[in-house]
Formats: structure tokens, sequence, C-alpha cells
């Protein structure tokens, strides 16, 4: 049986997050991050007017196989829905976007 580390999946993720960080920074939040990776959110993040926003980041994923070059859709979860959370997706390039809620 052939051994797949997951180290590469993980170090795409930490990537991703580190640049919405930045993203998050560059807008004028104050940006707060899970410390240990369990539960819905990824990052939370307030501006000077205290609005609160609850991020989840994720890489931009594209298929291989079945229609291959096509986004591979992401939805909340029903908890983080009624969070009100947004997605932030992360481009290969470390270009960030909010998906629209």
């Amino acid at each position: 049986m052939k051994y797949h580390s997951k180290l590469p999946k993980i170090k795409k993720g930490m990537r991703a997050e580190q640049f919405a960080v930045l993203f998050l920074l560059n807008k004028g939040y104050f940006v707060f991050k899970n410390l240990y990776g369990v539960g819905p959110a990824d990052l939370i993040a307030i501006n000077e007017k205290g609005k609160v926003q609850i991020f989840d980041v994720k890489s931009e994923s594209y298929r291989n196989t079945w229609k291959p070059g096509t986004r591979i859709p992401r939805a909340l979860t029903l908890e983080q829905r009624k969070l009100k959370m947004k997605f932030i997706f992360v481009d290969k390039k470390g270009g960030c976007r909010v998906a629209k809620s």
C-alpha cells in the first residue's frame, strides 16, 4: 500500500489562511485566528466600528477528472449559516475574494 502524506494539503491550507489574514488586515480589520483548528470558523475579523465578521478560509480547488479545470464548489454547513459566516477563497497566487452570502 502506498502512503500519501497529508502535509502538502495542510501546507496549502496554512498558506491560504495567512493570505486571508493579510487580506483582512489590509482592509482595516483586526483579525483573530482559531488557535486549535477545531470549530466552524478559521478567522474572526472586527473593523474599527465594531462590526464582526466570521470566515472559513478555503483554497480554490479545481477538478482533475470530471469536467477538468472547473472550480469545485463549496457550501457552508448549517452551523456556519446560522453564524452568518462567509467563505474567503484564496487562489494559487494568493489573491483573496469573499464569497457573497
